[in-house]
């Protein structure tokens, strides 16, 4: 979390901030038979109510994902629509807002930008419309689809759109700092003089897969360190036939991800209800993204298996020029050799050696105990509050601020006395 005081308040005066400008046109898609009934909508921003609006879409949100500068799997089709069809369980407040350029009698819109988003009417315990870029559960990225080139342009129109639609504040969450959005976004914010606050900052581990794994190793990890590994790798070798592979034959993927189900269930996600297999839903999430993707070669699975059965798994998804690590699961009873590790030092040659990919994304929580040791790069990720035309949106934005803080020390204390109790059982 950010030291808050660092992020000081552009405005409170809402005479200071700029007006938006006409109002936008706007129609909204509530399913993918409306669309074929009455032809494309000519609008600046689109509104698609479910997975099946999406639909007719499909084409320009591919074309839109392979020219932005940020790339986010989940915002591209595959994990939309699975997303829509299986974890907003027919939440109307969840939308995906397309982002269209302005209407040129010479040439035809452009879609220019897209961001799935939530409307919340309570919020920090107060009776609020804001706004929320969309994250499910199983989101690790919420930075928005914008095209390359006009990326002020679309989040500018998102923005009126929000001002116009009668939001009090919008909510950035989980975007990556280090591409074009974050610029973006703060450039908006200073030149209409929006209040606005960070909420949250923190680095994850990411790789550059510039490199061979051995070189990689050798050039980040201690030589102790790596010895070690390699032990525990020799141990495990002891016990029967180890080997790595990744998934290649589309006929193969059922039984991959029924195994990576299984083996994440059989860990302390499925002890604590929070595998992918535990809820139906989830597990139809996860398949039809799994699916989508390796129809459109954009899905990447590893694993390590013992004696021809798999001991850990990594599913990845692949967007732009860089890879998504979205899932790991080990077999713990043969956690004393390090599998999920392992499994992470044997991905850097599979990614090094694929032309799709030049970087890839942990998706892990700040500070992880085994990847951070294991994959050197680290992207900085972000969280912002920014203000609307709102008289009393400032002074929520103040609040937001304050009660982040607050929020933030009760994690902090709670995590401290979790893991002192934690350290006090096992010590009895």
């Amino acid at each position: 979390m950010s030291a808050l005081k660092h992020n000081p308040f552009v405005s409170f005066g809402a005479s200071q901030r700029r007006p938006m400008g006409d109002p936008l046109k706007v129609e909204a898609i509530s399913h993918g038979a409306r669309y074929m009934l009455d032809n494309a909508p000519d609008a600046d921003i689109v509104l698609l109510e479910s997975a099946s609006a999406l639909g007719p879409y499909s084409d320009a949100i591919n074309e839109l994902a392979s020219v932005a500068e940020d790339s986010n799997p989940l915002f591209e089709t595959p994990a939309l629509m699975a997303a829509m069809t299986h974890l907003s369980a027919g939440d109307k407040s969840v939308r995906v807002a397309l982002v269209w350029s302005e209407k040129n009698v010479s040439q035809p819109r452009q879609l220019i930008g897209l961001i799935p988003y939530q409307v919340k009417r309570f919020y920090l315990g107060l009776p609020l419309s804001v706004w929320s870029v969309w994250t499910h559960k199983y989101n690790f990225l919420a930075t928005p689809l914008l095209r390359r080139g006009q990326e002020h342009s679309a989040l500018r129109r998102f923005l009126h759109y929000a001002d116009q639609s009668g939001a009090r504040m919008m909510r950035f969450p989980l975007f990556q700092a280090d591409g074009a959005f974050g610029p973006v976004l703060t450039d908006i914010v200073e030149e209409r003089a929006l209040p606005s606050v960070e909420t949250a900052r923190h680095e994850r581990a990411v790789l550059d897969a510039g490199m061979d794994c051995e070189t990689y190793l050798s050039t980040h990890m201690r030589k102790k360190k790596r010895k070690e590994y390699n032990r525990l790798w020799n141990r495990m070798a002891e016990t029967g036939d180890v080997a790595f592979d990744t998934l290649s034959n589309a006929a193969d993927l059922d039984l991959w991800m029924k195994n990576f189900l299984l083996l994440e269930r059989s860990g302390w996600k499925g002890k604590r209800g929070t595998a992918l297999a535990e809820q139906q839903n989830d597990a139809a999430f996860f398949e039809e993204l799994c699916c989508s993707s390796m129809s459109q070669g954009k899905l990447h699975v590893a694993r390590i298996t013992l004696n021809a059965q798999p001991i850990a798994m990594l599913v990845s998804f692949i967007s732009g020029n860089c890879a998504y690590a979205f899932k790991i699961a080990f077999d713990e009873n043969y956690a004393r050799f390090s599998p999920g590790a392992w499994l992470m030092m044997k991905v850097i040659d599979s990614f090094h050696n694929d032309a799709r990919v030049s970087r890839v994304d942990s998706c892990a929580v700040p500070d992880h105990p085994m990847i951070d040791h294991i994959w050197a790069e680290r992207r900085q990720m972000r969280a912002m509050n920014v203000a609307t035309s709102h008289a009393m949106s400032p002074w929520f934005i103040a609040y937001s601020a304050h009660m982040t803080r607050l929020v933030d020390r009760a994690w902090s204390f709670m995590r401290q006395n979790y893991y002192r109790l934690r350290k006090e059982i096992e010590r009895d």
